[in-house]
C-alpha cells in the first residue's frame, strides 16, 4: 500500500513539475513576444524623435542667424557718430530688442513616455539621454529664454511709457503731434542718451550669451541625433 501511495505521490509531483515548467515556458514566450512588440514600438518612437530633433536643429539655426545679425546691427548702430542720415523708420527699428524664440517639438517623446513601456532593453542608455534632453535641458533653456524675454518687455516699456520725448510713428495713418523734423531730432537725442545706449548694450551682451547657449545646445543635439541613428542602425 505504501509503495503504491509513493508511486502516486511521485507521479503527482512529476505532473506538478511539468505544469510549472509549461507555465514558465509560456511566460517566457509571452515575455519574448511582448519584448519584440515593445522593441518594434520603440524603434518607431525613436525614428519619430529623430525627426523632431532635426527640426529642433533647424529652428536653432534660424534663431542663431537672426541673433547674429541682430548683434551686428546693434554694434554698427552704436558705433555710428551721426544718426541724421538715417530715416525715422530706420532709427525706430534700431532701438528694438527681440524675444528669444525656439519652438521645440517634443510630441514624439511624449508618445514614448505615455506608451507604458518601462523595459527599454538595448535602448535603455539612449532613452536616458533623451529624458535628460527633454526633461532637463529643454526646460532649462526655455527658462533662460523667458528671462531674456522678460528683459525685452522691460525695455519695451521704457520706449513706450517711460520716456516722454519721442512719439512713435508705428503707423502712418496715426497722426503724430510732433512735427516731422522735431520728431526725428527728439528721437536722435533719445537714442544718444545713456539710458538708450545702455539698453542696446545690455541687449547686445544678452544676445552674445544667447548665441553661446544656442551653440552648446546645437552641439548636444547633433551628438544626440548621431547616437540615436547609430543605435537604430546597429
Amino acid at each position: 500500500m505504501n509503495s503504491q501511495t509513493n508511486k502516486y505521490f511521485k507521479y503527482a509531483i512529476g505532473e506538478i513539475i511539468l505544469v510549472v515548467i509549461g507555465i514558465l515556458i509560456a511566460l517566457q514566450i509571452n515575455n519574448w513576444n511582448q519584448n519584440r512588440i515593445n522593441n518594434s514600438k520603440l524603434r518607431d518612437y525613436l525614428t519619430e524623435i529623430i525627426k523632431d530633433l532635426k527640426n529642433d536643429t533647424t529652428t536653432i539655426h534660424i534663431e542663431l542667424d537672426f541673433t547674429k545679425k541682430r548683434i551686428q546691427t546693434t554694434k554698427s548702430f552704436l558705433a555710428l557718430k551721426d544718426y541724421s542720415t538715417l530715416t525715422i523708420d530706420s532709427l525706430e527699428k534700431n532701438l528694438e530688442t527681440f524675444y528669444s524664440k525656439v519652438p521645440f517639438n517634443s510630441s514624439a517623446f511624449k508618445k514614448l513616455e505615455s506608451s507604458g513601456i518601462t523595459n527599454y532593453g538595448e535602448y535603455e542608455s539612449l532613452i536616458e539621454d533623451l529624458k535628460i534632453y527633454y526633461n532637463y535641458i529643454i526646460p532649462d533653456f526655455i527658462e533662460s529664454s523667458e528671462t531674456h524675454n522678460r528683459a525685452v518687455d522691460q525695455e519695451d516699456n521704457y520706449w513706450r511709457y517711460n520716456q516722454n520725448s519721442y512719439e512713435f510713428t508705428y503707423n502712418n495713418e496715426l497722426e503724430s503731434r510732433q512735427k516731422k523734423e522735431d520728431s526725428k531730432k527728439n528721437l536722435i537725442i533719445l537714442l544718444q542718451s545713456p539710458t538708450a545706449r545702455n539698453i542696446l548694450k545690455i541687449d547686445y551682451r544678452r544676445n552674445e550669451r544667447a548665441i553661446e547657449a544656442l551653440n552648446i545646445l546645437n552641439d548636444r543635439l547633433i551628438k544626440l541625433i548621431e547616437t540615436t541613428e547609430t543605435t537604430l542602425n546597429d
